[in-house]
């Protein structure tokens, strides 16, 4: 598989899950001052000068969790709606429309310890109103969640196998182990995570077990974090929970440029490098504070010979 194509960003479509009352279960936003109202992301079209919007998402905020979102492709001018729905406090479901159209549905399903159990991705074919599903099963165990990836053409029978994984959390619900068997390449990889303090995410290793038993070093990614709120982890933490959050981290698009580890990070991420096709691209982060010195607007940007190859960013509004 060519470079361009594993480092396209794939929009990242904000799922949401439950949220934890556990204070333990939470980072401490030492800089939260304002009401969050709103999070807007958007992907830009860099073969323009000046940058012009690819796409547009507003994601409407209520006690720090999402309750809606609303998108705009300005190219296609394709609309795209989402609805959030709790219960008990939890998220429930997530209903997303193009154009007015159901194309998607999010399930969520819990244990009595409430424990996420079950994440089931129903996905609408708008032309003939069929349907493809997805389906997440968590078993929890003392020290490790096993979780099993299957696919199924009627929602009933989920015969087609696609990963296996094992996870391992630790304190504060910090994701530090994440084993993937894939069915559809016969192989087995790992990835080991570190952390600074209670929530900063600092290196990420990813191997690959051989046929023969040994373990290669695929690539790494490492980061640097700032003291400053990282407010899309806050409504991520809200929405989901944090255990939520890292039991489903490893679902995001791959591609090293969507900087993944910006949802888990509880502060700010300053720097990213990743050793991904022996480093050939560079990454930049840069935030704009307001008076209060919380961060509203950050560009990130991934730079391929001295030239701009593509462009996201994140927008936080205050009342």
């Amino acid at each position: 598989m060519n470079k361009s194509s594993l480092i396209i960003i794939i929009f990242f479509t904000l799922v949401s899950f439950s949220c934890s009352k556990d204070n333990n279960d939470e980072p401490i936003f030492i800089d939260d001052v304002s009401l969050l109202t709103n999070y807007i992301y958007k992907t830009y079209n860099v073969s323009n000068s000046p940058n012009t919007v690819i796409d547009s998402t507003n994601f409407m905020i209520s006690d720090n969790k999402i309750i809606s979102s609303s998108g705009l492709n300005l190219e296609t001018l394709s609309e795209k709606t989402s609805n959030y729905s709790y219960l008990n406090g939890k998220i429930d479901k997530i209903q997303s429309f193009s154009n007015g159209t159901l194309t998607r549905i999010q399930s969520f399903g819990y244990n009595t310890n409430e424990e996420l159990t079950e994440y089931l991705i129903e996905n609408i074919n708008t032309n003939d109103a069929s349907s493809s599903f997805e389906r997440h099963t968590f078993t929890h165990t003392t020290d490790t969640i096993f979780s099993s990836w299957t696919r199924s053409n009627d929602g009933i029978t989920f015969d087609e196998q696609v990963s296996d994984f094992k996870i391992v959390l630790v304190e504060n619900n910090n994701r530090t182990y994440l084993e993937t068997y894939s069915y559809l390449n016969d192989d087995t990889q790992y990835e080991i995570s570190t952390y600074e303090g209670s929530f900063n995410i600092l290196n990420e290793s990813k191997y690959l077990i051989l046929n023969n038993g040994n373990e290669v070093l695929s690539f790494e990614n490492n980061y640097t974090t700032s003291n400053a709120v990282n407010y899309y982890n806050r409504i991520l933490s809200n929405t989901y929970s944090r255990k939520n959050l890292m039991l489903l981290y490893h679902l995001q698009p791959s591609a090293i440029n969507n900087i993944n580890a910006k949802s888990i990070s509880g502060y700010r991420l300053d720097t990213y490098e990743s050793t991904w096709g022996n480093s050939f691209a560079e990454f930049e982060i840069s935030t704009v504070p307001n008076n209060d010195n919380i961060n509203v607007f950050t560009n990130f940007k991934t730079i391929i010979s001295g030239n701009l190859f593509s462009r996201f960013s994140q927008e936080f509004i205050f009342n």
